[in-house]
């Protein structure tokens, strides 16, 4: 089926958006009554990957219209190529896991990568007719590498709701960054990227020492802080900071109550690897994509008002309840929501807007825009919970805070592109 992907060289975006539609509602409906033999579990009445792969075509070639449909065809080559070689080589070959997901292996992972991006450079190359330039191929083997990577990632969601979107934004992005020979970044001096990475490496040891981070999350702290100090400059290392302190200080205030009631954060709250990567591994990646600072910050924000609100919830919110189901729910279940944590996550998310405006960071009017898309991006995790439980789907807890920061970040940006443009803005189409 990726194949089609190169009827985009004759196709406008309405007539492949409609034949999208079709192979959706022929999956959705037809499939299961004639090509159950197909499906990974052939006991349910629909399979949620083919109708994923088709509902995350349909959405590539609508928001990535016209002039920019051959992103669509490039991000939809890997998902039809490198996910199944994925599967196959990690099946044939074995190897070692993934320390992030030992469900796979990184020969499926390297595999995923290599024909992801030899196959998004040839579709690419024959749905726009004309030779390829380098910096176009690199965009598309780095875009495979999102692309492979975001695949490895334990989610709870099927593989083609997660890695696409993101891959295609992230190519798009770096299209305008690169094709444009300016990278948006500091251009810091190389004593002052040395002290960076002296600076991140001591006190990612100190706070190891006193028992903040795990020995992972201090490493992946450091390679973290490194990363924004380079892409994003001193002060975003600030908002960096900002965020942590917080953060650090909620999840240790009553932590004896909340050890009591069940509600704790393991390891008596050290933060390990994994916490770094869901936390600020969309803000660094915004970064390094150069992305408006906004985005950053914003991201930071979403994280922080999540904490919060988790943290202050638990003590308390008496009554939490479902967005979705509006029931009540226990302090410290997934997707409870509070008022009291709600209360204390914009405030949390003000914080860190106003720390990115003393930092230089954001103006000032942007603090309560940041705030408001922090506490969206922390009702938005609490959302998901619910859906995916009401679809009986277990959302992977750092997939669902990474999903939260992004949330928050593209937030902040549709309001602020929406103010700016005085009308609702529409990505890529308005670009």
């Amino acid at each position: 089926m990726g194949l089609l992907a190169l009827t985009l060289r004759w196709l406008d975006w309405k007539a492949a958006a409609a034949v999208a539609l079709a192979a959706l509602l022929f999956n959705l409906f037809v499939m299961p009554l004639v090509g159950r033999g197909i499906y990974r579990d052939a006991g349910r009445t629909r399979d949620t990957g083919i109708v994923a792969y088709a509902a995350m075509v349909l959405l590539l070639i609508v928001l990535f219209r016209d002039r920019y449909l051959p992103v669509a065809a490039a991000v939809w080559s890997m998902m039809a190529f490198g996910d199944p070689v994925a599967a196959i080589a990690g099946r044939v070959l074995g190897g070692p896991r993934l320390p992030w997901n030992p469900a796979k292996t990184w020969a499926g992972t390297l595999a995923n990568w290599a024909v992801a991006g030899l196959g998004a450079v040839l579709v690419f190359r024959f749905v726009t007719a004309r030779p390829l330039v380098p910096a176009a191929v690199a965009i598309l083997v780095a875009g495979a590498a999102v692309y492979a990577f975001l695949e490895s990632v334990r989610s709870g969601l099927d593989d083609n709701l997660v890695a696409a979107l993101p891959t295609a934004l992230a190519v798009f992005q770096l299209g305008f960054q690169w094709g444009d020979h300016a990278s948006g970044w500091p251009g810091l001096a190389a004593a002052a990227i040395l002290g960076a990475a002296g600076l991140n490496a001591g006190v990612a040891f100190a706070a190891w020492r006193v028992g903040l981070v795990s020995a992972s999350g201090a490493v992946a702290g450091a390679l973290a802080g490194f990363v924004i100090v380079v892409a994003g400059g001193w002060g975003a290392y600030a908002v960096l900071w900002t965020f942590f302190l917080i953060g650090t200080l909620a999840t240790k205030w009553g932590y004896r109550r909340k050890l009591r009631d069940g509600v704790a954060q393991a390891e008596k709250g050290r933060r390990g690897a994994a916490h770094v990567l869901a936390n600020v591994g969309v803000p660094a990646a915004l970064l390094v994509l150069g992305v408006r600072p906004l985005a950053f910050v914003a991201a930071l924000a979403a994280a922080l008002a999540d904490t919060l609100g988790t943290e202050i919830g638990a003590l308390y919110g008496r009554r939490p309840i479902s967005l979705l189901r509006l029931s009540r729910l226990r302090p410290g279940d997934a997707g409870a929501v509070s008022a009291p944590g709600v209360a204390a996550g914009a405030a949390g998310a003000a914080l860190v807007g106003a720390a990115g405006f003393l930092a230089g960071v954001v103006p000032a009017s942007a603090i309560v825009l940041v705030a408001a898309a922090g506490v969206a991006g922390a009702l938005a995790e609490s959302l998901a919970y619910d859906l995916g439980s009401g679809l009986g789907v277990r959302l992977d807890h750092e997939f669902a805070n990474a999903f939260n920061t992004l949330v928050g970040a593209l937030a902040a940006l549709e309001i602020a592109l929406s103010l700016e443009a005085r009308v609702l803005f529409l990505p890529v189409a308005g670009a």
